[in-house]
């Protein structure tokens, strides 16, 4: 009978690489977001050693030593030593940034790190107690797709990993004679369940950016004697980004928009009490629309009041853009007023009731950029796009052309 085997697999550290994302950082979070990825790996050999795991797999990109400098080293070198002293073996296959020959010669790793070469795929019998328990084909990226009939085991050899970093084909896994894959090179987490094969991108331990929202960090690695396979997320980040959506009526008060806001940060405090979570707040409305609502002086009021009253400690939430969607619809005798702003309206809403009329802006690109790729890109408005940008077109028409009774409209 095959021995149980427990291991950890990450990949895509980037030890080296910041948070990127806001406009302006407040100085009571520079430290917290600068250690982020740090700390994220940190707690990866932390979760190895509580987790007495039998050996890591490291995936690729986990530092570039040129932009990580001294620190990145130090710090990986004092990570593989925690770990060589508790008998934890690390496998590591280099990605784009951290290929083998950048490692600097002067500074040498400890017994327990096998590194794998991206000329080639070669094999590393992993042992316990004189017993291979599993064998691991592994080799760092290349910048050609991989094929998966490149890691090749024999019938016989025990519980077949493939360890590597970059694009490969995953239609055909199956078909290999390998038990886990270990994959480096995605953000974002994806498992692959073959039956007779997992696959899996653990994602990177540590979000950059708000394109990378959610939890992050490593997979933990069950497979027990019988050799079935079980895989669990571990999350590592410090620092989360957020995209949160509330829904409030057109005629909401401030107050109203405060306690709305206030009872969403309330659950998002409590469900990540140990991280700083920069959020991004949508609000989308019902009912009648109130220019009022989407004034610059509730704008800046909102803002203020959440980073004061939730931003203001490391592990807080940290509000970092607030947006309120364009209302569903605007009063429909607005369409009809014999006013600067009705004739605009009207214009806005033949392009709402007319698929066929092309939306574009490159009238309005300069003819010395009309073969400019970026800006031709940018002037013209996808189909998806349309009926938003028509909408919000409308909501500044009102903004900057509408006086009505009562309401007040902010520039």
């Amino acid at each position: 009978m095959a021995s149980a085997i427990k291991f950890l697999h990450a990949a895509d550290l980037h030890l080296d690489q910041p948070i990127t994302g806001l406009a302006d950082i407040p100085a009571h979070l520079k430290e917290t977001l600068a250690n982020a990825p740090y700390r994220a790996a940190e707690r990866l050999f932390d979760i190895a050693i509580s987790e007495r795991v039998d050996f890591v797999l490291l995936a690729g990109d986990v530092v570039d030593l040129d932009q990580g400098g001294p620190r990145a080293a130090a710090f990986l070198l004092g990570q593989f030593e925690r770990l060589a002293d508790k008998g934890i073996e690390i496998y590591w296959c280099g990605g784009t940034v951290d290929q083998p020959d950048r490692w600097p010669n002067a500074i040498e790793l400890p017994d327990n790190i096998v590194i794998f070469p991206s000329s080639m795929v070669e094999q590393a019998a992993h042992t316990r107690d004189s017993l291979t328990i599993a064998t691991i084909c592994g080799a760092g990226a290349e910048t050609r797709k991989r094929n998966p009939s490149d890691f090749r085991c024999s019938e016989d050899s025990p519980f077949p990993i493939a360890l590597l970093h970059g694009e490969i084909d995953t239609t055909t896994l199956a078909a290999q004679n390998i038990r886990y894959w270990a994959l480096g090179g995605q953000h974002k987490r994806k498992v692959i369940d073959k039956t007779s094969t997992v696959a899996v991108f653990p994602g990177t331990t540590q979000s950059r950016n708000p394109q990378e929202p959610g939890g992050h960090g490593c997979t933990l690695v069950h497979v027990d004697a019988a050799g079935k396979i079980r895989v669990q997320e571990m999350e590592l980040d410090s620092v989360r980004w957020s995209l949160q959506r509330v829904t409030v009526a057109e005629n909401a008060r401030l107050e109203d928009l405060k306690t709305s806001l206030a009872d969403r940060c309330s659950k998002l405090r409590s469900e990540y009490s140990d991280q700083l979570v920069l959020a991004k707040w949508r609000i989308s409305t019902t009912g009648d629309f109130n220019p009022q609502l989407r004034s610059s002086e509730w704008h800046k009021e909102l803002v203020h009041w959440l980073r004061n009253e939730y931003g203001q400690s490391a592990n807080s939430l940290w509000t970092v853009a607030l947006k309120i969607d364009p209302p569903q619809q605007l009063p429909a005798e607005w369409y009809e007023e014999e006013t600067i702003l009705g004739d605009y309206l009207r214009s806005v809403g033949r392009f709402q009731g007319d698929a066929s009329m092309a939306l574009s802006m490159m009238d309005y690109v300069p003819e010395n950029h009309a073969e400019d790729d970026f800006l031709t890109d940018l002037a013209r408005v996808s189909a998806e796009a349309r009926a938003n940008v028509l909408q919000q077109a409308a909501v500044v028409g009102v903004e900057y052309l509408a006086r009505h009774d009562n309401e007040t409209i902010e520039d």
